[in-house]
């Protein structure tokens, strides 16, 4: 049972450390992304003219700069910053009136088009990455508690039944009694002529 039971408790750690790891590892992924395409943004707005390629990146900069160190320490809290979704909103104010009259600034616009749709899916694959996908200790605690007692309870009940199962004559209650051989006693002492044992009542031998 010891080695069932650590066995199970061992694959459902792994099972967690995995879909934990998996957990961190797109939020790795999803935050990296969401830096690249921004970047990239910026940098394709230098094809547009002066005034609105830095309008534009004023603010993609202030968009980063909620995330980097706003929004950060609201996903700690598995919340988003309100800062953000203005910063999404201006931009895209921003953007619709970029020029597209030059072949390079159509080209470029639709880049930008490509690279700000890369770094939404990012942006929302961040925040839900942010989510634990393994309940943590401290969310509630008296529940995970309980769950741990229990598991530890059934352990121990399990291993009561082992020893109880394993030890059938032990006398506590339920144990196997000698009722079978003490009705057997009954009935040899009822037929006569009876024998006259060289032992006494608990079958200790007596010197004739």
């Amino acid at each position: 049972m010891a080695t069932v039971v650590g066995s199970a408790f061992a694959i459902l750690l792994a099972f967690m450390i995995i879909v934990a790891f998996q957990n961190y590892s797109g939020a790795k992924s999803a935050a990296d992304s969401e830096g690249a395409s921004t970047l990239e943004m910026f940098r394709t707005e230098a094809y547009f003219p002066a005034e609105q390629r830095d309008a534009a990146r004023a603010d993609l900069v202030c968009y980063a700069r909620a995330v980097a160190y706003s929004e950060w320490p609201a996903m700690r809290e598995d919340h988003t910053s309100p800062l953000v979704v203005p910063w999404i909103n201006r931009w895209n104010d921003v953007f619709h009136r970029l020029d597209q009259r030059s072949p390079s600034e159509r080209e470029a616009f639709s880049q930008l088009l490509m690279e700000d749709d890369a770094r939404t899916d990012a942006a929302v694959a961040r925040f839900r990455e942010a989510t634990p996908s393994v309940p943590s200790p401290r969310e509630r605690f008296r529940v995970h508690g309980t769950m741990i007692a229990f598991l530890a309870a059934v352990l121990a009940a399990g291993l009561l039944v082992v020893n109880y199962l394993d030890h059938p004559y032990s006398g506590q209650a339920g144990s196997i009694k000698p009722t079978a051989m003490q009705f057997t006693l009954a009935a040899m002492k009822s037929i006569e002529p009876g024998p006259k044992p060289p032992c006494d009542a608990s079958g200790r031998p007596v010197r004739s």
